[in-house]
Formats: C-alpha cells, structure tokens, sequence
C-alpha cells in the first residue's frame, strides 16, 4: 500500500540543497510527486509532497534527524491522502493575474474576495521585483482557483475589477483547461 507525506522545508540557502534532499528520498525508496521551492531572502523553502510503501515512509522519518544535521534545515512532516482521493466539487479552473505598485494588503485584498464567493485557492505564487526602467517595486501574483458552479464569473468579475479599479491592480483571470 502507499502511503503519501507532505515535507516542508526552510533552512540557509546553500548550492546542492535540493540535490541533497532528492538524494535522501531516492536512497530511501521514497518517490517525489510535486515539489515546489524557492529562495527566499537568505533562506531556501520547499514543500514536497512524497509516496512510498509503509516500512520505506517510516524509515524515512526516522532518519530525517540525519538529513537536519547535514544540511541545517528545518523539518515539518504531516501524512496525507493520495490526490486523487482528495474530495473535489465540480468547479472550472481559473488562473489569475494580478500586478501593481507593491503595498502592504494587495494579497489579502483579492484573497477575501475570493472566499467570499467560496472560491478555493489551489495554487498561489507572489513576488516584487524592483522595475529596471522606473525603479519601482512591482507586486505580481499567480493563483489558481477552483470555481464552483453556483458562483456567477460575472459577480466575480465585478467583485475583482472593483479592487483593482479602487487599489490600482491590473487583475485579470480566465478559465484554463490545463496547466
């Protein structure tokens, strides 16, 4: 049977982290399903999500003492569910954009409105960058969201133009089949 564990870790950046960690799962039998990391200022953060038969998940915990010690990172472990087990209402898939002058807020702003339509979030990525022409500091957000059927894209797209004709965001969103 397998079992399935999300691993997250945040620890000093350093070239050959994310082959160390790779090599600690392969040499465990332990298989990578999805992984995402970045640095973030001097620190590196990954989240993995991870499968592998009982006795290899559990040898694999137990020795990640070994893997802190040689690297300086952080564990947190939690066991999970396979993704196709995860329950999924109906919804259409949406990839949404948004892009501004940075400020404090601008995350929230559009993550409420999302909830407040019981809209899930399923994948989001911030970021600012300073603009090499003006010098500003440009926010940009890449989120996928789940929209349920009950959910009027109309209502939303209202809900979403108003924050960004209010806040001054360029937010724009459109179904996608795939990503």
């Amino acid at each position: 049977m397998r079992y399935y564990v999300v691993f997250s870790f945040m620890g000093p950046d350093s070239p050959g982290l994310v082959k160390q960690i790779a090599e600690f799962f392969t040499a465990r039998g332990i298989n990578i399903e999805r992984s995402r990391g970045c640095v973030l200022g001097g620190e590196f953060g990954m989240t993995i999500l991870t499968s592998g038969g009982t006795d290899n998940v559990e040898r694999l915990i137990t020795d990640l003492d070994s893997l802190r010690k040689k690297t300086g990172i952080d564990v947190y472990v939690r066991k999970t569910k396979a993704p196709l087990q995860r329950e999924v209402s109906p919804s259409i898939p949406y990839k949404l954009i948004a892009t501004s002058i940075d400020r404090p807020g601008i995350i929230h702003q559009i993550c409420k409105a999302l909830h407040g339509r019981g809209i899930n979030i399923d994948d989001i990525s911030t970021n600012v960058d300073n603009n090499p022409v003006t010098g500003a500091s440009i926010f940009q957000m890449v989120c996928f969201f789940s929209l349920p059927p009950a959910v009027k894209i109309l209502d939303l797209k209202n809900d979403l133009y108003r924050i960004g004709d209010e806040s001054n965001i360029d937010i724009r969103f459109e179904a996608v089949i795939c990503r």
